[in-house]
């Protein structure tokens, strides 16, 4: 089943401890009251004296942007118990529209507002589509001839523009369920307050759910808490100290936990190393990064094409060829490639289906001979994965490295799609986890994100449930994986085409448009690495806000791992 990062929005009662839903319908503010000045440390002003409760909820609201001193400028709004109660970390609800007030009853408001997306207290991010109106109460008491807020949703509101200006992404590192591979999951934090224990506790906590499903696993035994906060630092050493529960793990265990921490906080500032302790005392881990996954994908950077009789690197406006592979690639007359350097192996969509070549020639059978077939996979353990456009076998097939015969050998994974819908490309992250699939459906292109269950020896087994990002207008033409967080998109509508990047939280932003795309591949290097085949045969390279041409020409541009 295909989950869209949707929320239900429910009706919120306000009651005892009443907590703001991460799925239901937002608060907006002023976007002109939040605007933030990277550069200088933002806080908002606090109430002043005669305010209306109007304008104590009002810059209440505007105050959630500011995390400084545990939120100190938004609970100067409230009343002196009421401070205590109030819990920020809640959740953060994004409003997207225009606001109101109204009165409900004496010393009662009701605010109201649209909801365009959520952060829950783990820093999960979600999209809400579409957007749908939230109704907020407030409670208000005079304190000393002043109105204070007396009760409030948990959680804070912010416009889109103050979001942006205050929160910032982390990627959270869990291990696949191999241990072969770390993989992110991309988590949202205030960026002005204790980002550090907040990432922690984040770390503590299950993935996000399309990642946690038999895909990913976390080294801390479950449970584990973090015990002492803030976290502190010793000349960038992160002293995370955690409950009793860490020393029942095994050295090899300790050793893992560690290198998730590790991982994760070295994208805070100030922050380098870590040491786990329990009673803030040292827990012994023997340590040896060799032992631990890397981040690094050990992608080659050029360019990899067929152009006439060639098959190989672009360099300098000649092609480097791989002479072992070159003949039995181009005896197939192929249409689409995906090369692995660790393997030395190419899988090639030509003549026939889809072949095995490598430095003893093409495979004596093919490995898949459906029609329609889209570019293939070489996963980081040699295992080989075809897909047809339609999927109308409703199958993902996959092939060991032993291959004999491809009948007996494969590996058949189901894959639910909607009706009429149609598979343009798929990609598997360096994480060798997260699988992408780019389908066509209803005049729309859709991404679709999922996670690849393994067994021990590495074969995959199944894919869990579909994460859909946003949606785009037009013809599907090719997506890639730019970096550990984002993903590159091309549609076209006739010969004008665009080039979108989107985050796992559905973040959109333009990338450009190029005319009569085709191909689009991942390099080295974030968006600058990508690379787009035309029509024409000619590879363009981004540039600035547009497209470039590199003056190279191809006939095939080869995806590479």
């Amino acid at each position: 089943m295909i989950r869209r990062i949707l929320a239900a929005l429910a009706a919120l009662s306000l009651a005892g401890c009443t907590q703001l839903p991460i799925s239901s319908e937002v608060v907006a503010i002023d976007p002109d009251t939040v605007t933030v000045d990277t550069e200088v440390d933002f806080l908002p002003p606090g109430p002043t004296a005669g305010a209306s409760p109007q304008e104590i909820i009002q810059g209440f609201i505007a105050a959630g942007a500011a995390a400084q001193n545990n939120f100190r400028v938004a609970r100067s709004y409230l009343t002196e118990e009421y401070r205590e109660v109030w819990n920020p970390n809640q959740s953060a609800l994004i409003s997207g529209g225009a606001w109101t007030i109204s009165s409900l009853e004496p010393n009662q408001w009701l605010y109201t507002a649209s909801v365009v997306a959520s952060v829950d207290e783990a820093g999960r991010y979600e999209d809400v589509s579409p957007q749908s109106t939230q109704e907020l109460v407030f409670s208000l008491n005079e304190v000393d001839g002043q109105w204070r807020i007396s009760e409030a949703p948990d959680g804070i509101m912010l416009s889109e523009v103050a979001f942006r200006e205050s929160f910032e992404s982390i990627r959270l590192y869990y291990y696949s369920a191999d241990y072969r591979e770390l993989v992110p999951d991309v988590r949202w934090f205030a960026s002005r307050g204790d980002v550090l224990t907040k990432v922690i506790r984040g770390l503590l906590q299950p993935p996000s759910y399309w990642l946690n499903q038999g895909a990913t696993v976390s080294a801390f035994p479950p449970g584990t808490q973090l015990a002492l906060s803030p976290v502190p630092v010793v000349e960038g050493q992160a002293q995370v100290d955690l409950s009793e529960s860490v020393l029942d793990a095994d050295e090899t265990q300790r050793e893992r936990m560690r290198w998730q921490l590790i991982t994760t906080l070295q994208q805070i500032s100030d922050v380098s190393d870590v040491a786990i302790t329990v009673n803030q005392t040292p827990v012994a881990i023997p340590f040896n990064e060799e032992d631990q996954p890397v981040l690094t994908s050990g992608r080659d950077p050029r360019v990899l094409v067929v152009r006439g009789s060639e098959f190989g690197y672009l360099q300098a406006g000649r092609v480097e060829s791989i002479d072992e592979l070159e003949a039995s690639v181009l005896s197939l007359r192929p249409e689409k490639i995906f090369y692995s350097a660790e393997f030395d192996q190419a899988a090639v969509v030509g003549a026939g289906g889809l072949w095995r070549v490598n430095g003893e020639g093409v495979f004596e059978l093919p490995l898949d001979d459906r029609e329609n077939l889209v570019r293939p996979i070489i996963d980081s353990c040699g295992f080989i994965w075809s897909m047809n456009s339609d999927l109308g076998d409703g199958e993902l097939r996959v092939f060991p490295p032993g291959v004999v015969d491809p009948l007996v050998d494969v590996i058949p994974i189901e894959v639910e799609l909607p009706d009429a819908a149609q598979v343009v490309s798929f990609e598997l992250a360096r994480d060798n986890t997260r699988l992408m699939l780019l389908v066509q459906g209803d005049g729309n292109t859709r991404v679709l994100l999922t996670a690849v269950q393994r067994q021990a020896s590495c074969e995959p087994v199944g894919v869990g449930e579909f994460l859909e990002l946003s949606p785009l207008v037009g013809q599907a033409v090719d997506a890639a994986f730019v970096d550990e967080s984002q993903v590159a998109v091309v549609a076209r509508q006739d010969s004008a085409g665009e080039v979108v990047v989107q985050d796992v939280s559905g973040r959109v932003s333009n990338a450009g448009r190029p005319i009569d795309p085709v191909t689009l591949v991942g390099g080295v290097g974030g968006v600058p690495g990508l690379r787009l085949l035309t029509e024409q045969g000619q590879v363009y390279q981004p540039r600035g806000n547009g497209w470039q041409a590199t003056g190279d020409r191809a006939s095939v541009l080869v995806t590479q791992r």
